[in-house]
């Protein structure tokens, strides 16, 4: 019972932080020109006023979160389970001074991909790239 109901909230979690990161799917472009295109809704970082490129309040929540790696663990265990590939599984997660290392491994351990996640579960790269626009505009 206690993991069915941790899985249901990773997956909540799993599918708010998407609709705010996109980095589950096809976004992979390493850009960062999604987060101010939009989602494919449009709807992505729309401010209060609905403004286009305006930051919205929840955003900022998002790129404060801090995750243990324990829920590191179970939000990459939920993504893996949303995009139904049961040959894979989560290796390792080890903490980093700027985040997480992950581990995406096959179900007889051979590596698949290793990920540099920042504290809060994004990319560390598109972390950091957007932290470095949110203080640009913020010293404007």
């Amino acid at each position: 019972m206690k993991k069915t109901t941790l899985i249901a909230t990773a997956l909540v979690t799993v599918f708010t932080a998407s609709s705010a990161f996109a980095w589950w799917g096809d976004n992979d472009r390493g850009d960062g020109r999604h987060c101010m295109e939009g989602n494919r809704s449009g709807q992505f970082m729309k401010g209060e006023h609905g403004k286009r490129g305006m930051m919205g309040k929840n955003f900022k929540e998002h790129m404060n979160r801090e995750f243990s790696a324990n829920e590191i663990r179970t939000l990459n265990e939920a993504r893996l389970i949303m995009q139904g590939n049961p040959n894979v599984k989560v290796g390792k997660v080890t903490s980093t001074k700027d985040g997480y290392n992950v581990t995406i491994v096959t179900k007889d351990n051979s590596l698949v991909k290793e990920m540099v996640l920042a504290k809060n579960g994004m990319p560390l790269e598109r972390y950091n790239m957007i932290k470095e626009r949110i203080e640009a505009k913020e010293k404007k």
